[in-house]
């Protein structure tokens, strides 16, 4: 399912249409074929009244996975937003300790980290790469850093310890990050949203049966791959749909 969400846009929404779209034409073309015209009239009327039935429990499906997903996309920016604050921190309480050299030495690897967090951990966790991150090394350094110029003061600098502080935010930030990059829906839930996409394009395709150019047909499959789309976009929230933006964390780092 990550390999359909890392399509273009465009190119989901148009395998969702054919595939809607290809139930419904065939479905109302075997049934012309063979059913009579009274048959017909009887089919038509009864998928009329399914309608409403398999239009609602559609969209209650393609709502109720939205709003799941968008929680964990909301999630992931909040995560991303606070390790941007949280290494904003960590830089302003460095430049603020007395031993200068240390804290260009921590400026230096925090803003080595960001950079990475950007380039080649955003492509990682929309790749599904969660065991180990490409920025795991800068990260370390970056510890190990804070922790030693701020043990060389000792409570004789008390700015130092807000600089550590400000580490440990950035450890619970990446880590609810890294968390939050795993959150996906359920395979039983779009299993569920394909199903009665199918069974509703069905009964369209019976309701046109009668009808010469079934143009809105055509327009309710449109419909449902854009639905559809939107939810496999939005499913992996580091994706390269609509997801969490790493734009913070940029700004940061052209700020230390």
């Amino acid at each position: 399912m990550r390999t359909v969400s890392a399509l273009p846009p465009w190119l989901i929404i148009a395998i969702g249409f054919v595939f809607f779209a290809a139930i419904s034409a065939g479905c109302r073309f075997a049934l012309s074929r063979v059913a009579s015209p009274e048959r017909s009239a009887e089919l038509e009327e009864y998928a009329g009244k399914l309608l409403s039935v398999f239009g609602a429990t559609f969209a209650f499906l393609v709502g109720f996975a939205i709003t799941i997903t968008w929680s964990a996309v909301s999630a992931g920016q909040d995560a991303v937003d606070l390790q941007a604050s949280s290494a904003q921190q960590v830089s302003w309480a460095a430049s603020a300790i007395q031993d200068q050299g240390g804290a260009a030495e921590v400026n230096g690897n925090l803003r080595n980290y960001l950079n990475t967090v950007v380039n080649k951990d955003g492509p990682a966790l929309a790749a599904g790469n969660f065991s180990a991150l490409p920025s795991a090394e800068t990260f370390d350094t970056l510890q190990n850093s804070v922790h030693r110029v701020a043990s060389g003061h000792g409570n004789a600098d008390p700015v130092a310890s807000g600089m550590v502080s400000a580490a440990a935010s950035l450890t619970a930030a990446q880590s609810k990050v890294t968390a939050v990059a795993q959150r996906s829906l359920p395979t039983i839930l779009i299993a569920l949203i394909l199903l009665s996409g199918l069974l509703l394009a069905a009964t369209v395709g019976m309701s046109a049966l009668t009808v010469k150019r079934p143009y809105l047909m055509y327009a309710w499959a449109f419909i449902a791959a854009v639905s559809v789309a939107v939810v496999l976009m939005i499913d992996f929230p580091f994706g390269s749909g609509i997801g969490v933006n790493l734009g913070p964390l940029s700004v940061a780092a052209g700020s230390i």
